[in-house]
C-alpha cells in the first residue's frame, strides 16, 4: 500500500512540475511571447478560471494530502515495532565435573 502511494506521489509531483512550467506569468500571455505589444488580444483576457490553474490547484491539493498520508503511515509503522527484552535465567548444565577440590 505504501509503495502504491509513493508511486502516485512521484507521478503527481512530476505532472505538477510540468503544469507549473506550462503556465505563463501573470503579465505575459502567449501574445507577448511572440513580441506583440497587446498580450491580452490573442486569446482574450486571462481569467481566474483558466483550466491549467484548476488542474494545478487540484494536483497541489492531491500532493499535500498524499504527503500527509505517507507521513502518517510512516509514523504508525514506527510505533508498531516494540522491542521487548526477555530475561532468561541461565541454568548451567554441563558435562564437566565440578572443579571444586574434594577433601
Amino acid at each position: 500500500m505504501e509503495n502504491l502511494l509513493i508511486f502516485f506521489y512521484i507521478l503527481i509531483s512530476v505532472v505538477l512540475i510540468l503544469m507549473i512550467l506550462l503556465q505563463q506569468g501573470k503579465g505575459s500571455d502567449l501574445g507577448s511571447a511572440f513580441g506583440s505589444g497587446s498580450s491580452n488580444t490573442m486569446f482574450g483576457p486571462s481569467t481566474a478560471a483558466n483550466p491549467l490553474t484548476k488542474i494545478t490547484a487540484f494536483l497541489s491539493a492531491a500532493f499535500l494530502i498524499l504527503s500527509m498520508t505517507i507521513t502518517w503511515q510512516a509514523r504508525n509503522v514506527n510505533q508498531e515495532v516494540i522491542l521487548q527484552e526477555q530475561s532468561k535465567d541461565v541454568v548451567e548444565e554441563g558435562i564437566l565435573p565440578d572443579s571444586t577440590p574434594k577433601e
